[in-house]
């Protein structure tokens, strides 16, 4: 049986003259802009090793609300040439910022220096890829870049990156 060859502007027109409708999804990549406030508890962590960060977030594409937890679930030493190499901490864990909007998912990834009384304590960078979302950011994908430093007691990070939507 020879198939025409037009079969897909035949099922195209079918479909359409059917009413039923395509649901293509355009994805709008954005630059984020956003600014978190967090801290270190130990309330409800489920780390594995106990390592929980909960705050505030405010910036763009609606990402005004908490830090739920950011879970971290392993750590390594830092790298051996870093100014303070043995405080240095490379960590990976789960990010989960809601919004009334949804909640953003990520798996971040990073280095923090553990010190004390140096010029670069408590300063971490972070490197995050969406992995999962709800509400508005179900079928976000992107990633988010983090600079913190310690702040009277709390860390203060600004949050650059992309955010597609769909």
């Amino acid at each position: 049986m020879k198939i025409p060859q037009n079969l897909a502007a035949v099922l195209v027109s079918a479909v359409l003259s059917a009413g039923i409708p395509f649901q293509a999804k355009a994805t709008e990549c954005k630059p984020v802009k956003a600014h978190a406030i967090s801290f270190l508890t130990t309330t409800g962590c489920t780390s594995p090793i106990g390592l929980c960060d909960t705050g505030t977030i405010s910036g763009n594409l609606g990402l005004n609300g908490a830090i739920e937890f950011f879970t971290v679930d392993s750590t390594a030493p830092g790298p051996s040439t870093a100014p303070n190499p043995s405080t240095t901490l490379s960590y990976s864990g789960i990010l989960e910022i809601t919004t009334n909007h949804g909640t953003l998912i990520t798996r971040d990834t990073g280095v923090f220096d553990t010190s004390t009384g140096t010029s670069t304590s408590g300063f971490s960078s972070a490197f995050a890829t969406v992995i999962d979302g709800t509400g508005k950011y179900q079928g976000a994908s992107g990633y988010l870049f983090f600079a913190g430093k310690p702040v009277n007691g709390h860390f203060e990070t600004p949050i650059s990156g992309e955010l597609c939507l769909p």
